[in-house]
C-alpha cells in the first residue's frame, strides 16, 4: 500500500510538468468567428470580449457594455455592420453613449466643444477609426489682433459663431463640414457627434442643440490586416510598430513562434512520465538499499562522521584495516546480527576486536551506535 501511494505522489508531482507541456499546444485559442455580447448580438473581429483570450484589437466589455475610446469609456447602444462586396469582410460600427459628454452638453458648457472625437487610431496599421454623423467646429483662439480677420472669414463662408467661451470662438455650419484650404492659422478643427438633421428641436444656430451625445464609430480595417483575414490570419504589429505580422492563430503563438505539434506534446509528455517512474523505481532502490552504490570502504568512513559522544576512542578506517590486515577471513572471529566480528592488533600492540557491517546495513547504524554505548558502560 506504501508502495502504491508513493507511486501516486511521485506521479502527482510530475503533473505541471505535463500541464506545462500541454499548454504549450493551447497557448493561442482557436478564434471563433464570432462571439455573443448582450445588446449588441453576434460581433466579430475585430472585436474581443474582454473576458475572453484576445481574439481581436478592439476590446468590449460584453458584461459593463462599455468600450474604450480616444482614452475614455462609452457605453454602446447598438451596432450594425455592411460587407465589402469585394471581400465580403464587414466593417463594424458600433452606436456608443457617453453620460459625461451628455452633461457637459445639456449645461452647454465650453469643454463639450473641446472634446475632439477625431483621435487618431491606436494602431493604424491595422485599422482606421471615424464617427458619423459628425459636424465639424473651427475653435479659433481670441486675441486682440485676429478677430476682425476671423469673423469676415467664417461669414463669407456662412458659418455661424458661438462667442460665449472665454479663450475661444467657434464657427461652424451643420450642412458643411468642409475644411477650408486658406484657414486662419489661429483655429483648429474639432469634430464632434452632431444629431441627424431629421430629428425634431434641430437649431443651426445654437451649436448645442446640435451635437449629440450618441454616435456610430466606424472600425474599418487596413488593407494589409483584411488581406491577413481573408487568409484566415490574425494581424498585429511588429515589435517595432513599423510592420503588420498576419499569422495563424490555430498554429502560431502571439509572438510569433511556432507552437509545438500534437506529437511534439505526446512525445514529451510520454518522456516525462517515463522520467517520473524512473525517478520513483531508482528513489525506491535507494530507499531499501541507499548506499549499495557506495563501496565498502566509503560507507565505513561515513562512520567516522559520526559522533556518538559516547566517550570512547574514535580509530580511522586506515587503522582499522592495518590491525585486521584488511579484514582477512582468517580473523573473523564470528559473525553477529548485522556485521562480522574480527581480530585485530594496533600499532601500539593493542589487541582489538572490530566489528565491521554487512552490506546494505546502513541504515542501522543508530543500532550499531547503540550496541556501543551499552559496550562503555560493562
Amino acid at each position: 500500500m506504501n508502495r502504491i501511494f508513493l507511486f501516486v505522489s511521485v506521479l502527482l508531482a510530475c503533473l505541471p510538468f505535463l500541464h506545462s507541456a500541454a499548454d504549450g499546444n493551447i497557448s493561442m485559442p482557436v478564434c471563433p468567428e464570432s462571439f455573443s455580447c448582450p445588446g449588441l448580438g453576434q460581433l466579430r473581429y475585430p472585436f474581443y470580449n474582454v473576458t475572453d483570450r484576445q481574439c481581436g484589437l478592439i476590446s468590449l466589455n460584453c458584461t459593463s457594455k462599455e468600450i474604450q475610446f480616444g482614452g475614455l469609456l462609452y457605453e454602446f447602444v447598438g451596432k450594425f455592420d455592411f460587407d465589402n462586396d469585394s471581400d465580403h469582410i464587414s466593417d463594424n460600427i458600433i452606436i456608443i453613449y457617453n453620460r459625461t459628454f451628455e452633461q457637459l452638453v445639456n449645461n452647454k458648457s465650453c469643454e463639450a466643444l473641446m472634446y475632439n472625437f477625431a483621435s487618431p487610431s491606436p494602431s493604424p496599421l491595422l485599422y482606421s477609426v471615424s464617427i458619423f454623423p459628425t459636424i465639424t467646429l473651427f475653435k479659433c483662439t481670441k486675441n486682440l489682433t485676429y478677430p476682425q480677420q476671423n469673423e469676415p472669414y467664417f461669414k463669407k463662408h456662412n458659418y455661424n459663431s458661438y462667442n460665449s467661451c472665454k479663450h475661444h470662438t467657434f464657427y461652424y455650419n451643420y450642412f458643411n463640414g468642409t475644411i477650408p484650404s486658406d484657414l486662419p492659422h489661429t483655429c483648429q478643427v474639432v469634430y464632434l457627434p452632431a444629431k441627424l438633421s431629421s430629428r425634431p428641436g434641430l437649431d443651426e444656430i445654437d451649436i448645442f442643440s446640435l451635437i449629440s451625445p450618441v454616435t456610430g464609430i466606424v472600425f474599418k480595417l487596413s488593407d494589409s490586416c483584411r488581406e491577413c483575414r481573408k487568409k484566415g490570419g490574425q494581424c498585429e504589429t511588429t515589435k517595432d510598430r513599423l510592420k503588420v505580422h498576419c499569422f495563424d492563430v490555430k498554429k502560431v503563438k502571439p509572438d510569433g513562434e511556432q507552437a509545438p505539434t500534437t506529437n511534439t506534446v505526446i512525445t514529451g509528455s510520454v518522456f516525462i512520465l517515463m522520467l517520473c517512474f524512473v525517478i520513483f523505481i531508482t528513489w525506491r532502490h535507494c530507499k531499501s538499499n541507499p548506499f549499495s552504490y557506495v563501496s565498502s570502504k566509503n560507507k565505513s568512513r561515513n562512520l567516522e562522521d559520526i559522533s556518538f559522544s559516547c566517550g570512547v576512542s574514535v580509530f580511522s578506517y586506515e587503522e582499522l584495516e592495518d590491525a585486521t590486515q584488511n579484514f582477512d577471513p582468517s580473523h573473523e572471529l564470528g559473525d553477529g546480527g548485522f556485521g562480522a566480528v574480527y581480530y585485530g592488533k594496533l600499532h601500539d600492540g593493542r589487541k582489538v576486536a572490530v566489528k565491521k557491517l554487512h552490506e546494505h546495513t546502513y541504515n542501522r547504524v543508530h543500532q550499531f551506535r547503540n550496541e556501543v554505548e551499552i559496550l562503555t558502560k560493562l
